[in-house]
């Protein structure tokens, strides 16, 4: 038998609280959830260390991370010719792919599985986490690119078939960067919160950009390769920056260029001017017909580069030249002083009669000093413009030693960012290769520039700078865009007459500067029209774009205001300044900021 106390014993129950005064049910429950709050408490505080440590990780991977943006927005935004063929570049990817690589390590702890699963967070956490390993990843082959090409770049190189294969070594490292992006991950892009939403955007443009940059890099080198290794003839057109035309220089002096076996061949070079044609000898048909027939572009190669498309102005100098002389030519090449000048730096000096010429000197030299004592204006045709001489030296000099990749490199990429350098290729393997690497100077449907076309017979256009102010207004389904251009004639007193005029047949007294002032616009531009000038002579397509051109005068010590107007479809878009190859360069402000059109650049808004 048990007794009384045994028999009212709970199962389970707590001997202890039975056995004290006052126990019972009521303290059992009390003891019970005193326990339960000590475990929640616990479990609280396992979640608040956890989510410290979690704050504490993901504030340093976001440190990390701006770290290394700033440290890749430091190499977009000094992306020059320069830049890229100096070991700075390299140190700021090696410092970004140090900042990502500890982001991603940062990001890829266990402590964060249990994020990775919650559907809409976990989608958000995935994507930051794949953006930093993706963006370590582009630092690094970057930084192992640019490792590799300074690596040719800084070895001894002869003309010939040491060059060859240099380029050859660059097509092959820039083809091989390019498959190492191609396989670059960025993590989920759906359902993703706005801010990641646009910073994974951005960054799959960029490194698309990359992706793009990279195979023209390789398109570039493999064809310029292959155009010296073979038998090739170019005709080269040397421009002089004092008497422009519409995205570059008058082609004043015209030659032939040789490829063979790695080294090029230059013949003498002769005024353009020295021969013309019958109009009408070598038909001009579409665009260029239309728009400046008027001016007999086949007449005289002086006459060519109304229309910016270099496209279509090689061509046409191609089939001139054969008219004049029966020669067939596989390509053109055109440089002007500015080109010179950034070919002397790797170089070194030239002779040029009993002056040296140099880095220093080339464009003052070529745009005023050779000119400085000439009185007869019109007699251009009769004389030996030094560009000619001065081009055909400096090419024999690349031949006759041993240059500084390096420094070539830097002075070519600066030359085809300011279409101061273009070629054209009857090839159209080759020619792609020009279109990628932008030194074919072609047009696009978003292309706008503007420029003035010297129609006085001077060399002023050293003394008229050119500024342009854009601004938009976008509306629900369209933007009109304004752009309003200030020409300024600063001739100075004292200048020959083949500098300053007046030219004969020209009705304009002393630096007078008489011309036409041209717009490029996008292709999708309308009601497109120009004020504040003459009346307008040119309007209608231009390849991908549109043009407008109307006669301006400005006298010395005058200004012109000329304002374009057109619209666009959109509220939002963008347009893409092309260079006008002038000297100095035009200067733009849009969207609250002021550059020159030295290098293409972007509008947006």
């Amino acid at each position: 038998m048990t007794s009384s106390g045994e028999a009212d014993a709970e199962p389970g129950g707590d001997p202890e609280a039975d056995a004290e005064p006052g126990g019972g049910p009521d303290r059992i429950r009390r003891r019970r959830r005193f326990r339960f709050a000590a475990v929640i408490g616990g479990i609280v505080a396992l979640i608040a260390l956890w989510g410290a440590l979690l704050a504490v990780r993901t504030l340093a991977a976001y440190h990390h991370d701006q770290r290394g943006l700033a440290a890749l927005e430091e190499v977009r935004s000094n992306l020059t010719a320069g830049s890229v063929t100096s070991d700075r570049a390299i140190h700021v990817l090696d410092r970004a792919r140090y900042e990502f690589d500890s982001a991603a390590t940062a990001l890829s702890s266990p402590l964060f599985t249990p994020i990775v699963v919650v559907p809409v967070i976990g989608r958000q956490f995935q994507s930051v986490r794949a953006l930093s390993s993706a963006a370590a990843t582009v630092s690094s082959v970057g930084s192992s690119f640019l490792t590799r090409v300074h690596g040719v770049l800084g070895e001894p190189h002869g003309a010939g078939p040491e060059r060859v294969a240099a380029l050859r070594q660059l097509a092959s490292i820039s083809a091989a960067a390019r498959d190492r992006l191609a396989t670059v991950g960025t993590g989920p892009s759906e359902a993703l919160v706005a801010p990641l939403a646009r910073r994974h955007n951005e960054f799959v443009s960029q490194l698309d950009a990359a992706r793009s940059r990279l195979s023209n890099a390789a398109a570039a080198s493999a064809a310029a390769a292959q155009i010296l290794e073979g038998t090739q003839t170019y005709l080269v057109l040397a421009s002089n920056n004092a008497e422009m035309r519409n995205g570059s220089g008058t082609y004043l002096d015209v030659g032939v260029a040789t490829t063979s076996d790695g080294t090029v061949h230059v013949g003498q070079f002769v005024p353009s001017g020295a021969h013309t044609l019958p109009v009408g000898a070598v038909p001009v048909t579409g665009d260029l017909q239309r728009n400046w027939g008027w001016l007999h572009p086949s007449l005289d190669l002086r006459n060519l580069g109304f229309t910016p498309q270099f496209n279509v102005t090689a061509p046409l100098a191609a089939r001139m030249w054969t008219a004049l002389t029966g020669q067939q030519v596989d390509g053109v090449l055109a440089l002007d002083t500015v080109a010179v000048q950034q070919l002397l730096e790797a170089t070194g000096p030239v002779q040029v009669g009993a002056q040296s010429i140099d880095a220093a000197n080339a464009v003052q030299y070529l745009m005023h000093g050779q000119y400085a004592g000439l009185t007869d204006a019109g007699g251009s045709q009769q004389r030996q413009d030094a560009l000619g001489t001065l081009t055909s030296a400096i090419l024999h000099q690349l031949q006759s030693q041993s240059i500084d990749l390096r420094s070539l490199a830097t002075a070519l990429s600066s030359a085809v960012a300011g279409r101061h350098l273009m070629l054209w290729s009857k090839n159209p393997a080759q020619e792609a290769a020009w279109v990628t690497s932008g030194v074919s100077g072609r047009l696009t449907s978003r292309s706008v520039g503007v420029g003035l076309v010297n129609l006085g017979g001077n060399k002023l256009d050293q003394y008229v700078p050119v500024h342009v102010d854009v601004t938009t207004s976008p509306s629900r389904t369209s933007t009109q865009v304004t752009m309003t251009i200030h020409v300024v004639n600063d001739t100075p007193p004292g200048q020959s007459s083949f500098i300053a005029g007046p030219f004969p047949g020209v009705d304009v007294g002393y630096g007078g500067y008489s011309g036409l002032v041209t717009a490029n616009v996008p292709g999708s531009a309308n009601d497109i029209t120009m004020t504040g000038s003459g009346p307008v002579a040119v309007l209608g397509p231009d390849g991908p774009t549109g043009v407008i051109a109307a006669p301006i005068v400005v006298n010395d010590g005058a200004s012109a205001t000329v304002v374009v107007r057109f619209r666009v479809p959109g509220a939002h878009g963008a347009m893409s300044v092309f260079s006008s190859a002038r000297v100095p360069t035009v200067v733009w402000s849009a969207e609250g900021q002021t550059f020159s059109d030295s290098a293409p650049r972007t509008i947006r808004w």
